[in-house]
């Protein structure tokens, strides 16, 4: 569904353009509009979901100033609860991102007594580590890990509720790869949950991933609801329920309406608090789409506060990580979303 959002999206904006139209991106017309209103809700109606969406549009002018809409679409929860701009997701691997722009101001940090950089090997700095491919164990370096090229699948069933990051990495050493050192792409949750012990293991008060990553970016940035707690989600009454539909035939229609059935958070946010817990930089982050809209501006400014313009995330950290390192495929899954549609 969203995938088709953001497809209709790109489509209006060429239709209009050729049209003979300004295209919506380069003007200050709403593009929540209520055509676009009506298209997000009729395709909820149309797929008989009982939940929704959130919406957050940026756009930066010619002249400096920002035009920011968020909205909500649909039910944040079994009972009818409303989505709005303030409904709290589960962003899942989306915050990898803000795990490597922790990494990138540890990298930056100059006045860490073990400096870093992009190519420091991890075999250097972290004690736990090693992997059953002796060249890969020993040659790793933290853009290996963040690109998903260490020869090692994602081997997720290997960790359980119970774990840590400490324990996880001791496991890393008996799981086969399944492809050389550097040879392909491999997604791995594994490296992302070894980049978010950087901040325990290099910074001498030694604080965990989930409160670095909130001293040093949700606050600098203004993202007051950003958080890897569920405790604070559900303290805020924003939290949005993923939902099943009880009663229907999937056999015959996959999309029925059926009866709505809240279900259960995923199990790697269950523990931890504001501390977080092993899966907090693969995929612990909770966000709203109010939020979401100012973490894109930060990133198009830069790593500046859009706000403030104070910088939080050095420029040359956000140029590094929007800087392709692998090719996942070769060719686009949708071409209508290739840049070379724009």
């Amino acid at each position: 569904m969203i995938g088709d959002l953001v497809a209709f999206l790109l489509v209006y904006s060429c239709a209009l353009a050729s049209a003979g139209q300004t295209p919506f991106f380069l003007t200050r017309d709403p593009v929540l509009s209520p055509h676009v209103d009506a298209f997000i809700s009729g395709i909820l109606a149309e797929w008989n979901t009982p939940g929704g969406v959130s919406v957050a549009v940026v756009q930066k002018h010619g002249d400096g100033t920002w035009s920011v809409e968020t909205k909500g679409y649909g039910n944040a929860s079994a009972d009818g609860r409303q989505m709005t701009e303030d409904s709290l997701f589960f962003i899942a691997s989306n915050s990898k991102l803000f795990n490597i722009a922790a990494t990138g101001l540890l990298i930056s940090n100059e006045s860490l007594s073990r400096r870093i950089s992009w190519d420091t090997k991890i075999a250097s700095i972290v004690p736990e580590w090693e992997l059953k491919d002796p060249i890969a164990s020993s040659q790793s370096t933290i853009t290996d890990v963040m690109s998903h090229r260490t020869g090692l699948p994602r081997h997720d069933l290997m960790y359980g509720r119970t774990d840590n990051v400490t324990s996880i990495l001791k496991r890393l050493r008996h799981l086969e790869p399944s492809a050389e050192f550097r040879d392909i792409y491999q997604y791995n949750n594994n490296m992302y949950m070894l980049l978010s012990y950087l901040p325990e293991l290099l910074l001498p008060h030694k604080p965990s991933f989930a409160r670095y990553v909130k001293e040093h970016i949700f606050e600098p940035l203004g993202l007051t609801s950003t958080t890897y707690s569920l405790d604070v989600a559900q303290a805020s009454g924003n939290l949005v329920q993923g939902m099943a539909r009880d009663g229907i035939n999937k056999t015959e229609n996959i999309f029925g309406r059926g009866t709505p059935r809240a279900m259960w958070h995923p199990n790697w946010f269950l523990s931890g608090g504001e501390d977080g817990n092993y899966k907090a930089g693969a995929g612990g982050v909770i966000s709203s789409a109010k939020d979401a809209a100012t973490w894109l501006q930060a990133l198009l400014e830069d790593g500046r506060n859009p706000v403030t313009n104070e910088s939080v995330i050095p420029p040359y950290v956000i140029e590094k990580v929007a800087t392709g390192k692998t090719v996942q495929t070769g060719y686009a899954f949708v071409p209508i979303l290739s840049h070379d549609v724009l």
